[in-house]
């Protein structure tokens, strides 16, 4: 965990942005496991000026290997803490402090020690952390956030007083169905070092001795977990005989033999297939273990399920669908599968071989295909959330839904007669986290509370945000100071299916919409108040039959707040806030999207896609008149504080482009950091002197990003959040500008174990036949 105080660790180098469809950013909140979680620290050390010039070389390498020394143990320190192994992870970070006292690095360690006792339930002990660490350096840029976690460990001493202590309740190993009367036998526990099932859950070894979850092989005996690579790796999976393993790394499919007896690697893994190769479904095997199954994806193909032969690399394709087939699943004989299309809607198909006709088992709107038994006679899947399992012989389909302490499917027995279900310890949940722009750690906001925090509003006073409850989606606003959320009471005024969308500038009115019956939406507002949070007066309905084809948010509010602009039928329109007043500013066959306000409220910036993969940045007069082009095609951006230009990212460049006319100027190069202009985000702070910008390390495609901020005068590039190495998806900069609150989903740890149980299949059914 780099601190971004010290800007010779954690530069912005090798970045490269992409696009990121709905499917690929699904993946990859599928595949997240902050377990993995790496440092990216570029420890300079500087050695102390002295009158006799400068310091031997001996004493640079020696610094150097503190400095090297300090962040494997802040990596170290970093998993524990993840682990739920507090003691470890303090002792850890204290070895950082050891190693480079006073240092940035061992800064960030005692706050993370303060922030383990937290975690802990030791508020007292962490408060006095929090306090000696400012009282240590007050000068610091780790000073803004300690302060916010004195307030917060104050709070809690408070709340531990007012509440009793209840033991945990045990967990039972038999929990009988009450449905069916099956019986669900626990017959693993995962504990400490060994509790590491993420993602999708991990494989069984063929011979029972071993769960690989991801790139990790966890033995059953107990003993410690280990790394099937080196690489930064995904979806391994065993073949049937047990001697070899695949997995994703490196954009490639790679395989690599391993023992049955030990689990591990018996020699080098091949790469056997280069493409686009991070998140999708892992690869399944044949029975004979020679040849795997694949949604083929590289710069040619995306979606078709192909066939590689692992003895001569030969390629066979079986799907030639519009849509896009994935998980495929090899019955025992060798040639029949059954595979999951997703089109309009979801199918289970059955292939009988290579060139037959595939044949519909089960359709649903949305789901997922899970393991065949083992028999070939069953198919396991997800409609929505409901498991269903599918009999093959007759396409019968019996619902079930399991007790709610087993937790969700995981396999099937070897012998295919009993069902395997996995309740994890750790749940995979949206965060809310608060950062300086200053630099430092950051801190999570309302911790233990399910958010859905995509939409994100910072009070005028930069202390508190408004978002999203996880359970209800209604808006609740969170002291930045901590403390419960308020909720922003609006159902009397708004309906039951209101859709809040923004607040005005000035945040006394907000935008909702409500859906029609024909899926189209009304849009209203409502005025609000963020004191006692909730509506002061009844709605205003100001745009009727609103059309913004599905698209999540199509509205900007003025910088007045005394009008609207959206996306109507693929065009701009403009309505007052108060009334409906609507007037079309465009009527063009393209499809415009993305409308912004200018900060001086005369002009509105936008997409236009001329056809798919044609698209152009335009602006337009507030007045009406004809849109002019500002670049082919469209590109991340933003208004320039003055509103007299629209920055954006061109050819490794920041540009200022003028909209009335005139040369766009090179505000910030972003060569020179290691920098492409692929970067998304982009937000001016409000000394209209330094702006911030997300974006994606080369070296962690998919996998992290970084949230910026550059100085246009220097062109100094600050990494913040430096200490949260997982994917940070947005962005939101307080009106202050001293503050970034973001999003990021991660598996927490919300048990002690994780468990895995057992039931009959013949049990499960048998009220259902």
């Amino acid at each position: 965990m780099n601190s971004a105080s010290d800007p010779a660790r954690g530069p912005l180098a090798g970045i490269q942005i992409k696009p990121i469809s709905r499917e690929e950013r699904t993946m990859r909140k599928k595949g997240v496991v902050f377990l993995a979680a790496m440092l990216s620290l570029v420890f300079a050390a500087r050695p102390a000026s002295t009158d006799v010039g400068q310091a031997p070389p001996a004493a640079d390498q020696r610094s150097e290997a503190a400095g090297g020394l300090a962040e494997k143990q802040f990596a170290d320190a970093v998993t524990l803490l993840k682990q739920e192994n507090f003691a470890d992870a303090i002792a850890a970070y204290e070895k950082v402090i050891q190693l480079l006292p006073g240092s940035s690095i061992a800064q960030d360690a005692r706050y993370w020690i303060g922030q383990t006792y937290l975690r802990m339930g030791k508020s007292g002990e962490a408060l006095a952390v929090f306090k000696k660490l400012l009282e240590d350096y007050p000068g610091s840029p780790i000073v803004p956030v300690t302060q916010l976690m004195v307030s917060r460990a104050e709070q809690e001493i408070e709340a531990e007083k007012a509440r009793a202590k209840k033991a945990a309740a045990s967990e039972p190993s038999l929990i009988v169905d009450p449905a069916t009367g099956a019986e669900f036998r626990k017959v693993h526990t995962f504990s400490g070092k060994s509790d590491v099932l993420l993602g999708l859950g991990g494989f069984f070894s063929p011979n029972g001795r071993f769960l690989l979850s991801e790139k990790t092989v966890i033995p059953l005996d107990g003993s410690e977990p280990f790394p099937l690579t080196d690489k930064e790796a995904w979806r391994g999976s065993w073949s049937p005989d047990g001697k070899k393993a695949a997995f994703y790394a490196e954009n490639a499919i790679w395989v690599v033999p391993v023992s049955p007896e030990t689990g591990r690697p018996s020699g080098p893994a091949k790469k056997v297939l280069d493409g686009k190769y991070v998140f999708q479904y892992p690869v399944t095997w044949s029975p004979d273990s020679r040849k795997i199954a694949l949604p083929r994806r590289d710069d040619t193909t995306d979606g078709d399920i192909w066939v590689l032969s692992l003895e001569d690399g030969a390629l066979t394709r079986l799907t030639d669908e519009p849509w896009y087939e994935t998980n495929a699943f090899w019955l025992p004989d060798g040639k029949s599968m059954v595979y999951l299309t997703r089109g309009q809607r979801f199918e289970i198909r059955f292939l009988s071989g290579p060139g037959e006709k595939p044949k519909t088992l089960a359709e649903m709107e949305v789901g997922e295909l899970l393991p065949l038994s083992p028999d070939g006679k069953w198919v396991a899947y997800k409609d929505r959330q409901n498991f269903r399992l599918l009999r093959i012989a007759d396409q019968r389909i019996f619902s079930i839904t399991p007790p709610e302490g087993v937790g969700s499917f995981h396999s099937w027995s070897r012998d295919g007669e009993r069902l395997i279900f996995r309740r994890s310890s750790y749940e995979y949940k949206s965060l809310l986290r608060i950062g300086s722009t200053s630099g430092g750690p950051t801190f999570e906001l309302a911790r233990g509370i399910d958010l859905w925090p995509y939409q994100q509003t910072w009070s005028s006073a930069s202390d508190r945000i408004i978002t999203h409850r996880a359970d209800d989606n209604e808006l609740v606003m969170i002291p930045l100071s901590g403390g419960a959320p308020l909720p922003v009471e609006l159902g009397a005024a708004t309906g039951e299916k209101s859709k809040p969308l923004a607040f005005s500038p000035d945040q006394k009115r907000l935008a909702f919409a409500v859906d029609r019956d024909d899926e189209n939406e009304d849009l209203y507002t409502v005025p609000v108040t963020l004191d006692e949070p909730g509506t002061t007066g009844p709605p205003v309905l100001v745009f009727k039959d609103w059309d913004r084809r599905q698209v999540f948010m199509q509205m900007s509010w003025s910088p007045d707040g005394q009008k609207i602009a959206l996306i109507h039928k693929g065009d701009i329109w403009l309505t007052s806030a108060t009334e409906e007043k609507r007037v079309q500013l465009t009527n063009t066959p393209e499809i415009e999207g993305g409308p912004k306000w200018s900060p001086r409220g005369d002009k509105i910036v936008f997409n236009s896609e001329i056809k798919e993969g044609d698209t152009r940045l335009r602006v337009i007069s507030a007045s009406g008149g004809e849109a002019t082009t500002l670049m082919t095609p469209s590109v991340r951006h933003c208004w320039s504080p003055d509103g007299k230009a629209v920055t954006v990212v061109s050819d490794k460049k920041l540009l200022n482009m003028p909209v009335d006319g005139g040369k766009p100027r090179e505000i910030l190069g972003l060569t020179a950091k290691g920098s492409t202009e692929q970067v998304w985000d982009l937000t001016w702070l409000p000394d209209g002197k330094r702006i911030a910008f997300a974006a994606e390390p080369e070296k962690a495609r998919g996998t992290s990003s970084l949230i910026c901020v550059a100085s246009i005068g220097t062109g100094e590039t600050v990494e913040l959040a430096s200490d949260d190495t997982g994917w940070k998806d947005g962005f939101f900069l307080s009106p202050d500008g001293k503050w970034i609150s973001y999003y990021t989903d991660q598996f927490i740890k919300t048990r002690p174990a994780s468990t895995i149980w057992e039931v009959k299949l013949e049990d499960l059914i048998k009220e259902k036949k």
